[in-house]
């Protein structure tokens, strides 16, 4: 009988002395001259420098506006309001952002702090929401005075909170509205179409029941709520709050409901007016990134040609 040990021996000999083991398959192994190396950076360069000034470029064309206002209007008055001079007419549309600065929404806790199965539409029991939505799980925690989004009753303590959740209780809830300066009609904002479809379509829906509907606190539904839902990924950050058709010359006044407090973070709250293209909003920083590398990639040709020249003189 053949020894399993002596087959196993020779098939690892085998092994050993194939050319896979010795690495003797055919391989492509580009070692680019000198030139190659130069003429490849060069085109690098060249073309991270057309990138960089054609996005400067249109960066530039944009109008964007930012005012602080959390220092200028009183909290405990709740309505302010602050002036904004546009200087050209904006015949597009003008995106109206609002901005918080020193808010950590992509903290672990945070972000997992919510309940997905609550947010389609399914009333759950606190016991059932309390591992996904600790440490806010009934109504008591989100400590406000809650009132049902149906009929505005108001909500006992200790029924589970419909939506639970860190996110959820920190919902931004300032309002705004813009009217030109010494006019007392105000200018439409559309706040239609400002989440994602795709959140609206698949994860938040309101329950089927009117009877649980009355236990929500809030409407989940809503873009504003949709919006607020979605983590940003740095602390500071601006979500979309509207959109603006065509502003025209002159000053604006935007009146603010203020709610919503930033002190406990020590962060700051503005609002932004800027128009878009098709790289998006004032992005100086991805223009001179561009120009940057260009330009690097440019003084690596150098360098490569310069020292070519000094190793060839010295072999002469």
């Amino acid at each position: 009988m053949d020894n399993p040990n002596q087959n196993i021996n020779s098939e690892y000999e085998s092994l050993k002395a194939s050319k896979f083991k010795q690495q003797k398959l055919p391989a492509w192994r580009p070692v680019p001259s000198i030139c190659v190396t130069i003429a490849i950076f060069l085109a690098f360069g060249v073309i991270f420098i057309i990138i960089g000034a054609i996005v400067l470029h249109f960066s530039n064309d944009i109008f964007e506006e930012t005012i602080k206002y959390n220092e200028r209007c009183n909290l405990y008055q709740q309505n302010c309001e602050i002036d904004i001079t546009i200087k050209d007419d904006l015949n597009t549309t003008v995106m109206f952002y609002y901005q918080l600065t020193n808010f950590y929404q992509n903290h672990r806790r945070y972000v997992k702090s919510k309940s997905n199965s609550q947010l389609l539409g399914k009333y759950l029991s606190s016991d059932d929401i309390k591992s996904d939505c600790d440490p806010v799980y009934l109504n008591k925690h989100i400590k406000v005075p809650l009132r049902n989004m149906y009929n505005n009753e108001t909500l006992k303590e200790d029924d589970p909170a419909f939506p639970c959740g860190l996110i959820a209780k920190s919902f931004f809830n300032d309002t705004y509205s813009i009217k030109l300066k010494g006019d007392n009609n105000t200018i439409k904002i559309n706040q239609d179409n400002i989440a994602w479809p795709a959140d609206l379509s698949l994860k938040y829906k309101l329950p089927e029941s009117i009877e649980d509907r009355k236990k929500m606190w809030i409407n989940t539904t809503d873009e504003h709520f949709v919006v607020w839902m979605r983590p940003a990924g740095l602390p500071d950050f601006r979500k979309l709050w509207g959109r603006i058709d065509n502003l025209k010359k002159g000053t604006y006044t935007i009146l603010i409901n203020d709610n919503y407090p930033t002190s406990i973070f020590n962060g700051s709250k503005s609002v932004v007016l800027s128009t878009v293209n098709a790289f998006g909003g004032k992005n100086t920083f991805l223009g001179i990134s561009y120009l940057v590398v260009g330009g690097i990639c440019i003084l690596m040709a150098i360098g490569f040609f310069v020292g070519d020249k000094i190793q060839k003189n010295k072999i002469s």
